[in-house]
C-alpha cells in the first residue's frame, strides 16, 4: 500500500514533470502547446455548461381576454374572430405546404420519377388524419361540454344570423 501513495503522490508528480518538462526534446514546446490547448478546450467547455443558479422562475402570461362582466354574446365574438385568425393561419401553411409538394412533383416530372401515385397517397393519408383530429376533437367536446341553454340559444341565434 505504500508504493501506491508513493507513485500517486503529488510531490512525486512535479518531480516528474520537471524530469520530462527538462528533458532536451524537439517536440517540447509543441507538447506544452497541445496540452494547454486540450486542458484549455475542457475548461472552456465546462465553464460554458453553467449550471451555476437555479433555473429561472416560469413567466405568468396573463391573458386579457378573461374580463369579467363579459356577456356569451362578446365571448362567443371573440372565439369567432379567434377560429377564423386560427383557421386562416392553417390555411396559409397548407398552401405552403402545397407549392413545396407542387416544387418536389415538379422535380420528379423533370427526372421521370413517377409522382401522382405518391401524391394521392400523401393526399388521402392528409385527410385521413385530419378526419381523425376532427373526430377526437369533437368526442372531447361532447364529453366535456355542459348544457348551457342560454348559450345555445346565442349560439342558434349567432349561426343563423351568419347565414
Amino acid at each position: 500500500m505504500r508504493a501506491f501513495f508513493r507513485n500517486v503522490s503529488p510531490r512525486r508528480a512535479v518531480v516528474d514533470f520537471w524530469q520530462v518538462f527538462t528533458a532536451p526534446s524537439d517536440y517540447r514546446r509543441v507538447g506544452l502547446l497541445m496540452a494547454a490547448a486540450v486542458t484549455g478546450t475542457l475548461f472552456t467547455a465546462m465553464a460554458m455548461e453553467g449550471g451555476t443558479a437555479l433555473p429561472r422562475p416560469p413567466e405568468i402570461i396573463y391573458f386579457p381576454s378573461f374580463v369579467e362582466n363579459r356577456s356569451d354574446a362578446e365571448i362567443l365574438a371573440e372565439n369567432k374572430v379567434a377560429s377564423a385568425k386560427a383557421r386562416a393561419e392553417a390555411a396559409e401553411e397548407e398552401a405552403r405546404q402545397e407549392r413545396v409538394r407542387q416544387m418536389y412533383k415538379a422535380v420528379g416530372d423533370a427526372t421521370g420519377v413517377e409522382t401522382k401515385r405518391a401524391y394521392e397517397e400523401g393526399k388521402a393519408e392528409r385527410e385521413a388524419y385530419r378526419k381523425k383530429v376532427e373526430a377526437a376533437r369533437k368526442e372531447v367536446l361532447d364529453k366535456h361540454m355542459v348544457d348551457n341553454p342560454v348559450f345555445d340559444a346565442e349560439m342558434k341565434k349567432a349561426q343563423n344570423g351568419a347565414q
